[in-house]
């Protein structure tokens, strides 16, 4: 891959190159900077906003510029991290996120020059609130500090187009900004179109279009449509020499439509959370649409191994977004829209920080460490459909079997009304949420025959596979049986009951007593955590490190259950807690031994 290939040994740059390279790499500091600082005033706003906006719109508003600061960062980060100077694909990525701090910064300024008029269900309790004068303030800051990142990075991107001509750019076969350009038209017509809609009286908010929209906001909305369009296609402009390095074409270009996709996505996640979770209030076709074209537009190839897992790495943040969604907002409704809390979501929580933590890794890493975590995502799904289980038999039971459901933790009854009864945002959220973590699987399974493949075309990624093609070893000794003993506690860990009613017996039955599909969800996590522990020994210690932990997220999920659900008077620990917390022990001793394995190859390394 590009990213590994040595840098060709020529002679010591002059004193005008070193100057060149030294601005550019102060230019990307300030850049980066700034879109950190933009993100930080952005979480904080969100945090101290007054009033009752609801959890989800909170959330959502704090995950969504960590978003796009992820985007924004990953070319100069990984440039850093594999030791070469940041180039133009680091430079493009924040110039790209910072253009669409001018169209925000006219938007925002509406809450401080016309509060009333600001139709932010993001940030305002209801269509006549307004935003604390500060946090306002605080809102154009961030916006402010993003421009400064557009003009900085933007600046040193012409430098390095004067100095370097077609190298930085490069060329563009044809074709290649078909889709790219094709997904920011779709999100400029979603921007221009009303945020949300109105699904009842009483929310206080008047959406409005661009074209009815007052200034500066409608100036603010229609720039942002004009930046989306311009932006995507500036990358495709033809060079003024026809010797182009194609490699770094394709980085620039990547590392402008992924920040620039993210950026809009990050826009309009928090709305789109805001018009799911507050009453009165809907998703407008415009949401949809400008979501759509965000994702369109990142739009990640996956031809090599690595670029493989950065996309189920991707749909694994996305499955622990819903799945967040899943916990936070209700499963089910009554016929008058009223949603129904039953709790029976929260385990989801857990799943969602689990999957998230190796995604991440997986999406922002270098080659070397996304080929190793990369196992990780095969069994880590898996906790998505066993803490969704519990969820959708409520659902399930509600709407269709019109019986209360069960808790199979503790076998309590939950008080559903069941006439009538809908699905609430929660249960598609769980629904959405199933689907990513399958395709997650998917993909991460994908990815390791690409790997395999990769290494017989000879294009081995750093981490890969050993040259004959094999990723196995003989089973260490002290390892096989801790994995055997892992995978039969896994059963009762499980299935049975967390927690045993000492005053009635055959009160609490664990889930293979409550079928449904909890039940499902239970087997699923046996099997999980099986395969990853009798895969684990004959895998190479880094990739047996990485399911280890796989199986350790799982059984972590399950225990936490006891946190979540406080059990009841009278009950005690049940089987199922202590063959969870046993299978959890015995899995952390087979990853200890794993450490000391790579601990070893790297002594002989190092000795050699």
């Amino acid at each position: 891959m590009t990213a590994s290939r040595a840098e060709p040994r020529t002679s010591p740059p002059g004193p005008a190159a070193q100057a060149d390279t030294g601005r550019v790499g102060a230019a990307w500091w300030v850049a980066a900077t700034a879109v950190v600082v933009a993100t930080a005033l952005r979480i904080l706003v969100v945090v101290l906003a007054p009033g009752p906006i609801g959890a989800p719109t909170r959330a959502a508003g704090v995950l969504a510029p960590l978003v796009a600061l992820v985007a924004a960062l990953a070319p100069g980060l990984a440039t850093r991290r594999a030791g070469r100077r940041p180039g133009a694909a680091s430079l493009a990525a924040p110039a790209a996120l910072g253009v669409l701090g001018a169209g925000g910064l006219l938007v925002d300024l509406t809450l401080l020059v016309d509060p009333v008029a600001a139709a932010r269900p993001d940030l305002l309790t209801s269509g006549t609130s307004v935003l604390p004068p500060a946090l306002a303030a605080l809102v154009v800051a961030a916006d402010v500090a993003l421009v400064v990142a557009a003009l900085v990075a933007g600046r040193a991107l012409r430098g390095l187009g004067r100095t370097g001509g077609a190298a930085v750019f490069g060329a563009h076969p044809p074709g290649t900004l078909v889709r790219p350009v094709a997904g920011a038209v779709l999100a400029a017509l979603g921007v221009a179109a009303a945020p949300f809609s109105m699904e009842g009286p009483g929310s206080g908010f008047a959406p409005h279009a661009v074209l009815d929209t007052a200034p500066p906001a409608g100036i603010g909305v229609a720039l942002l449509a004009v930046a989306l369009v311009a932006v995507a296609v500036l990358p495709g402009l033809r060079p003024a020499e026809p010797a182009a390095d194609p490699e770094t074409g394709m980085r620039v270009r990547r590392a402008v439509h992924t920040a620039l996709g993210a950026g809009v996505v990050a826009l309009v996640a928090p709305t789109v959370a805001a018009s799911i979770a507050r009453v009165g209030l809907d998703v407008s076709p415009g949401a949809v649409l400008a979501v759509a074209g965000g994702l369109l537009l990142i739009g990640i190839p996956a031809r090599t191994a690595v670029l493989r897992s950065r996309a189920a790495g991707v749909a694994a943040l996305l499955a622990a977004g819903a799945a967040l969604f899943g916990a936070l907002l209700p499963t089910t409704t009554l016929p008058d829209s009223a949603p129904v809390e039953t709790g029976t979501g929260l385990l989801l929580l857990p799943a969602a920080a689990v999957l998230a933590l190796p995604a991440l890794l997986v999406v922002v890493g270098t080659p070397r460490l996304v080929v190793r975590a990369r196992p990780t995502l095969s069994v880590a799904w898996l906790t998505v459909p066993f803490a969704a289980g519990p969820a959708l038999d409520v659902v399930l039971s509600a709407v269709d079997s019109a019986v209360p459901a069960a808790d199979p933790a503790f076998g309590a009854v939950v008080p559903v009304p069941t006439t009538g009864v809908g699905v609430g945002a929660g249960g598609w959220a769980v629904v959405g949420a199933l689907v990513l973590a399958v395709l997650t699987a998917v993909l991460a399974v994908g990815a390791g025959f690409a790997e395999r493949r990769d290494v017989a075309g000879a294009r081995t990624p750093l981490g890969a596979r050993p040259a004959d093609g094999t990723d196995t070893v003989e089973p260490d000794p002290t390892m096989l049986p801790m994995c055997a003993l892992a995978a039969v506690l896994a059963v009762p860990g499980f299935g049975g009951p967390l927690a045993r009613d000492a005053l009635a017996a055959n009160a609490a039955g664990g889930a293979w007593q409550n079928p449904g599909a909890a039940a499902w969800g239970s087997l699923a996590g046996v099997v999980g955590v099986a395969i990853a522990v009798l895969l684990a020994p004959r895998a190479r210690p880094a990739r047996a490190l990485a399911l280890l932990a796989a199986a350790g997220a799982l059984l972590v999920v399950r225990l936490s259950a006891l946190v979540l659900t406080p059990p009841r008077p009278g009950e005690s620990v049940g089987i199922g807690t202590w063959a969870a917390i046993v299978c959890l022990v015995v899995a952390l001793g087979a990853a200890v031994v794993s450490v000391m394995q790579i601990r070893e190859e790297r002594w002989g390394r190092d000795d050699g």
